[in-house]
């Protein structure tokens, strides 16, 4: 066998290359969102955007601690409603700053066994320009040995309203 015979031709190697991200790609876009356990913060956190996200404002409601809520329903929090929206768990890329600042709620104190779910909020309004953002939010969850509670004023912020 010649050299010529046993050269690969030039077009190969851009091919298999352009099929293997082609592949890659779609697998990528073909998973489904993340399910977590809803025994946890960060489950709570996202059963109560889901519920957001599904307009089932009731449901979302009944996530938050009865000291916080206060006297707040669905229909508060579906008057707070931010339209389409996506989340994420953690801080945007490139984020500098904190999360919960205390003293921003007024309401009953943050409990000690309380962690923050930190979440990355995308807004699609599908308007023209500037009609997609983000946003930072640190959601206070506190565990009191059944269940876990968002605690605090959470996005979109509502509580505010009811308690004032």
């Amino acid at each position: 066998m010649t050299d010529r015979e046993r050269r690969v031709p030039g077009w190969l190697l851009p091919v298999v290359l352009g099929a293997a991200v082609i592949a890659l790609v779609a697998i990528a876009l073909s998973r489904g969102p993340v399910t977590l356990d809803p025994d946890t913060a960060e489950g709570t956190v996202q059963e109560y955007l889901l519920a957001i996200s599904e307009e089932r404002w009731d449901g979302a409601v009944a996530v938050v601690h009865d000291e916080w809520r206060g006297s707040c329903d669905g229909s508060d929090l579906e008057m707070f409603s931010q339209g389409d929206f996506s989340a994420e768990l953690g801080a945007p890329s490139g984020f500098v700053g904190g999360g919960f600042v205390e003293g921003d709620v007024t309401g009953p104190t943050i409990p000690d066994n309380t962690t923050q779910v930190d979440v990355t909020i995308s807004h699609r309004d599908g308007g023209g320009l500037g009609g997609n953002w983000e946003e930072y939010v640190g959601f206070e969850v506190s565990d009191d040995g059944d269940f876990w509670w968002i605690v605090g004023d959470p996005w979109p912020y509502f509580v505010w309203n009811c308690r004032a």
